[in-house]
């Protein structure tokens, strides 16, 4: 597993990690935007 990987690899795992982060802070963002709601803060 010790191959080189090629410039777009390298750019398409970047992308796949960062939308990756993007959907698990939506998935978080919601339940405590609701929750922020229910109390009155926002």
């Amino acid at each position: 597993m010790e191959q080189e990987l090629s410039p777009g690899v390298k750019i398409l795992n970047g992308f796949l990690k960062i939308m990756v982060a993007c959907l698990v802070f939506i998935l978080v963002a919601i339940p405590v935007a609701l929750l922020l709601d229910l109390i009155g803060i926002f």
